[in-house]
């Protein structure tokens, strides 16, 4: 079993664009990395891809991302890059899971291979044919909170200082998995994150009057 943990860049498609009527923007960087059972990283991948409805990044996204119109000029087309990762991702033979921090990832995906119309190959549909474990999710429910907390908040609370850059897709990937193997390992959990596990638990009504009273001088006659 290999645990692949993902990351998108996108860069916005022109506002004219008829490709605007199925997605509103397109990876520019695809960034991995794979883990093993123990979650420890063996692999990483990564790929800048060439916008096909933006000739140019856009300002706040270059800010953003670091990724300039040089980086790209040069990079595969969706097409290709997909089929590298893909190629990385399921080379070893083994069953793979995968891991984004959000499920917009996934859904970015979905939207580009329309409107670029790649064909999955039968072996390329296993990266697809399940949703992707949505890990932000999993982190806001095992520690209780109702809103989306940010990577790079999440790893705060996890004592974890973020390595690389933020918003560039491998170092996001990478850093992601860091705080995968923190919230799966117990040892890990209980070191880090259980406080704010426990303090974030909802406190029943008689938990709370109780409390607020004591209740060991009644005498009941």
């Amino acid at each position: 079993m290999k645990h692949i943990v993902v990351d998108l860049e996108m860069n916005n498609i022109k506002r004219e664009s008829e490709a605007r009527r199925i997605c509103s923007s397109e990876i520019i960087e695809i960034g991995a990395v794979m883990l093993d059972e123990s979650l420890q990283e063996i692999a990483s991948f990564r790929t800048y891809v060439k916008p096909e409805y933006n000739d140019v990044i856009v300002p706040n996204i270059r800010d953003l991302t670091g990724i300039t119109n040089e980086m790209v000029a040069n990079a595969p087309h969706f097409k290709e890059a997909f089929k590298m990762f893909a190629g990385w991702a399921l080379g070893t033979g083994d069953e793979v899971i995968f891991h984004a921090w959000s499920e917009s990832d996934y859904q970015q995906l979905q939207k580009e291979m329309i409107l670029k119309e790649y064909v999955l190959t039968e072996e390329e549909k296993v990266i697809m044919e399940h949703r992707w474990n949505d890990f932000q999710k999993e982190f806001d429910k095992r520690l209780g909170f109702d809103r989306q907390l940010s990577l790079s908040l999440a790893l705060d609370m996890a004592g974890i200082e973020f390595s690389g850059r933020e918003h560039d897709a491998l170092d996001d990937a990478r850093n992601t998995a860091e705080l995968l193997q923190v919230v799966r390992d117990e040892a890990l959990f209980d070191r880090t994150l259980r406080k704010i596990e426990e303090a974030m638990k909802p406190v029943s009504l008689g938990n709370t009057i109780g409390s607020m009273f004591d209740f060991s001088k009644l005498v009941f006659e």
